[in-house]
């Protein structure tokens, strides 16, 4: 296997050119997004800024008028319910809604005010807001008949935007728990005799200690490196294409030697090039910029590890990638490269922060080894926690083997060839 690793590695190391670029762009990617973009990271409230007008068309004291008219016609309710009732009747719903976006947490995010459903629909057309809340007519009345008694369908709130964006998206989640908590009170009365004055104690926030807080240059430093590790077992798979129009193969086969070890050359000059590329970029980044500081030997450790099995993984994707070149015709193969390379990268966090994707592609993103590398290094960045390594680590390593068995069953025959 060492003259075939050492002959891919020749290969790679005549274009020093490309060889030079996959190590400078990162850097200055990590040092250019670093300085541009530490919002997105260390204050991301600061992007999510917005403009919300919110239109009243309830009139909540004749609501809440009616609704303790209605209590007074239920004769078949007893002393303790009737208060309970009537304890009920006497919350401001509204009031509720305007307390939540007049917190400290909420205020620096959504900059509120009440607005005429004209008015605000002008200004949202002019793009003055970015979306109405409206709270329409008849939700005190149906929300306090559906939290008391558990009768009708409830009520609900009305969201308005002029177009889809991550801000909106924030918004929407905002009402959601807000209408969530109506429905949690709701359920708590009704299966027990629960004084609703005191549910807002329940629960509340609680700062988890030891956790660090990830910053942008780490962040960025680590999606970085890993999406152009990433690249280069497509770019093994490029040069596998140059041998093949070049019958570099055929001429290796001539000497006895197998066919899989024409793979493994691949494997191996892909892994060393990559830990190379990786522990380069990470420790420049470091030195240059401090990413890492005051850590332990511990995470040096931990971090070498998860390199070391995202390396074997792009290794065995280097492998696997040159078997489609000999089974597929090049354009077919370099397609498929690429398609891979770019579903990977998005969802697994190199191409955006993987905190604005939705929750099912972070998911899925963790099935691609970038994606999963890059989320075990954040958590390990936070809690250098050992235990968190055990699972990713099989996973990456479960990866790099099912992999290569792959491309090994894959790749022609000495027959075939």
């Amino acid at each position: 296997m060492i003259p075939f690793f050492k002959k891919d590695f020749l290969v790679y190391w005549r274009d020093r050119k490309e060889l030079l670029i996959s190590f400078i762009t990162p850097l200055v990617l990590i040092t250019v997004l670093g300085f541009a973009l530490p919002g997105w990271i260390e204050n991301p409230t600061k992007s999510l800024e917005m403009k919300v007008a919110i239109v009243n068309l309830d009139n909540e004291k004749h609501a809440i008028e009616q609704f303790q008219e209605s209590l007074v016609s239920r004769l078949t309710l007893d002393e303790g319910a009737k208060a309970m009732e009537s304890r009920l009747g006497s919350l401001s719903l509204s009031k509720s809604l305007m307390e939540l976006f007049q917190s400290e947490e909420v205020k620096s995010i959504v900059h509120l005010q009440e607005l005429s459903s004209e008015e605000a629909h002008q200004q949202l057309e002019a793009e003055q807001i970015e979306a109405i809340i409206t709270i329409p007519d008849g939700f005190t009345l149906a929300a306090l008949n559906k939290i008391a008694l558990n009768d009708g369908n409830g009520a609900a709130l009305q969201l308005t935007a002029g177009k889809a964006s991550l801000q909106v998206d924030v918004l929407r989640d905002m009402v959601d728990g807000y209408l969530k908590t109506l429905n949690f009170q709701s359920a708590l009365h009704h299966v027990g005799d629960m004084d609703m004055a005191n549910v807002e104690n329940i629960g509340g926030r609680e700062i988890l200690p030891g956790v660090k807080t990830v910053t942008s240059f780490q962040y960025y430093a680590l999606a970085i490196s890993i999406v152009f590790a990433l690249l280069v077992s497509s770019t093994t798979a490029t040069k596998a294409m140059t041998e093949k129009r070049e019958h570099t193969l055929q001429r290796i086969l001539l000497t006895g030697s197998p066919p899989v070890q024409y793979l493994s050359g691949k494997m191996s000059s892909t892994f060393c090039l990559t830990m190379l590329q990786l522990t380069t970029i990470l420790l420049v980044s470091h030195f240059a910029f401090g990413i890492f500081p005051d850590r332990s030997p511990q995470f040096w450790l931990g971090m070498f590890l998860v390199l070391v099995l995202l390396a074997l993984c792009l290794g065995a994707l280097a492998a696997l990638f040159t078997a489609l070149v000999f089974r597929l015709e090049d354009s077919v193969a370099s397609g498929l490269t690429f398609l891979f390379i770019l579903i990977a990268g998005t969802i697994g966090g190199s191409f955006a922060p993987i905190f604005v994707l939705p929750g099912w592609l972070k998911s899925a993103g963790e099935w691609t080894p970038n994606g999963l590398t890059l989320a075990v290094l954040l958590e390990w960045l936070q809690t250098e926690t050992a235990s968190s390594l055990t699972v990713p680590l099989v996973k990456l390593g479960v990866f790099a083997v099912g992999t290569a068995c792959i491309a090994v069953w894959l790749f022609p025959r000495r027959e075939r060839i």
